[in-house]
């Protein structure tokens, strides 16, 4: 949902002044305006900080409990979603011990075989796995015997291990399935606390908004809000230089192009002249040949006149064939154009448009939405949707944490801006790339739920809350 973003300070300092504070794409034209603001802003510091502490004096406590009320949510959605993970491990865990269960009960079935069977001979050896009587007086000497009692032992002590190893399995069994149970009793309790911290979740949520519709009313005489004279002049520093930063960025590529254009070129150029010598020095080459044929074929054609008889008919020789001149070789092919996409834009991040642009009902302290808004979940990444220089990146206000960009596209300028960040992974200053991360989404400022507000404006930055100023659907240019 969109926030607004200035107070009255904007409107006195910047609309006063001028209509945008920064939509001409010609730096000194630009350079001009925000000297002659700055200094109609110098003037009205003074009253103006005057009015805008009475104003924030008003608001002021509603405005930290809104803000406690987003650092609870912030807390609470995270607490959700940890419960959340911790119930889907808990079910992962119960799923594995019911595998581990199975192992044990096939391992017990195994084990009762082989003691069924060795169970039996005990019985019939009166508890003993072997009758030593049997043992003793069938040796047939002290060496056999010796024999006899250390395999009877060795009998004894594997169907010992056998008892153990038996004892040991059924006890494993035991624990894994009280474990299962207790996994589930755990389960029950996770489940009902989840239930309990949704509704809590919830429940905040009902609160956080009501204490920010109550904020909006104390604010009915801002059209924007929480941006003081000093603010407002540094987005206009920080924008000249950004816009300045972005035309020199763009004009270094332009040069770089021209450059590698021309070093193209030359290297044709050479390509073709290289060639060009290759064909007539071939070609001299050929007719030179072709002259020493004619050469020695005439001189072989007097050698023979001068040998015949007088009266032989005379015939003459044929003429040597001169080769055709070499085909020049073809030019080299101009570079293809590459080829133009439909958008300047790329889409900010993923997921569906939840309020688009235009007209809306002033429930939320605007009439009219200058951007749109993509839901998500709380740290969704947020790219540049174009190549630009960085004006702001920063948190706090109605925007939250938010990022303005300055771009130069086909000669023109434009901003755009991401608000109500989880966090930032941009600076003021910085020159990023399109599709370049920076920040994650959220719900910071003044927003009702995890979404990213995303505005386009031709030229620089300039925010109405009646009107669309100099922002253009974002849609259109996606």
């Amino acid at each position: 949902m969109k926030k607004t973003f200035a107070s009255l300070i904007v409107s006195a300092l910047v609309l006063s002044s001028a209509p945008h504070f920064a939509a001409a794409d010609d730096l000194s034209e630009q350079k001009a305006k925000n000297e002659q603001q700055q200094q109609d802003n110098a003037k009205k510091q003074k009253n103006l900080e005057s009015s805008v502490n009475q104003e924030g004096q008003k608001i002021s406590k509603t405005q930290q409990e809104v803000n406690r009320l987003d650092e609870a949510l912030n807390e609470k959605i995270f607490a959700v979603e940890t419960k959340d993970r911790q119930i889907k491990a808990t079910e992962r865990e119960i799923v594995e011990l019911g595998k581990e269960i199975e192992k044990y009960k096939a391992k017990l079935k195994r084990q009762e075989k082989l003691l069924g069977d060795r169970l039996r001979v005990m019985q019939e050896n009166d508890g003993n796995s072997i009758k030593w009587e049997e043992v003793i007086f069938g040796a047939k000497n002290v060496g056999d015997l010796v024999s006899r009692v250390m395999a009877g032992k060795s009998i004894s002590k594997q169907d010992d291990k056998m008892i153990t190893d038996y004892q040991n399995t059924q006890k494993q069994l035991a624990d894994a399935q009280q474990e299962v149970k207790e996994k589930k009793a755990q389960l029950v309790v996770e489940k009902k606390e989840l239930k309990r911290q949704q509704a809590d979740l919830e429940s905040q949520l009902k609160e956080r908004n009501k204490r920010l519709k109550e904020l909006r009313k104390k604010k009915e005489k801002f059209e924007t809000q929480l941006m003081d004279a000093k603010e407002v002049q540094q987005i206009l520093i920080a924008q000249e230089k950004a816009i300045a930063a972005e035309k020199a960025a763009r004009e270094r590529e332009a040069r770089l192009e021209k450059e590698r254009q021309a070093q193209a070129a030359r290297e044709a150029k050479a390509r073709a002249e290289a060639e060009a010598a290759q064909a007539a020095a071939q070609k001299a080459a050929e007719e030179q040949a072709a002259k020493e044929a004619a050469a020695q074929q005439a001189a072989q054609e007097k050698a023979a006149q001068s040998e015949k008889p007088s009266g032989s008919t005379k015939q003459s020789a044929p003429k040597p064939s001169t080769p055709a001149p070499a085909a020049p070789a073809p030019a080299p092919a101009a570079p293809k154009p590459a080829p133009s996409s439909g958008g300047l834009f790329i889409h900010p991040t993923a997921g569906t448009v939840t309020q688009g642009y235009g007209s809306a009902g002033g429930e939320n302290g605007y009439t009219f939405h200058n951007g749109i808004d993509f839901g998500g979940p709380v740290g969704t990444p947020i790219v540049a949707a174009a190549t630009g220089t960085v004006i702001t990146a920063s948190g706090g206000g109605p925007y939250g944490n938010h990022v303005m960009i300055a771009h130069q596209l086909n000669g023109k300028t434009y901003t755009t801006v991401y608000a109500h960040m989880s966090s930032l992974n941009a600076r003021a200053g910085q020159r990023v790339s399109q599709g370049q991360q920076i920040g994650a989404l959220g719900s910071t400022g003044n927003s009702t739920g995890p979404h990213l507000h995303f505005e386009i404006h031709v030229g620089g930055y300039s925010y109405s809350a009646t009107g669309p100023a100099n922002s253009v659907n974002p849609l259109s240019m996606l």
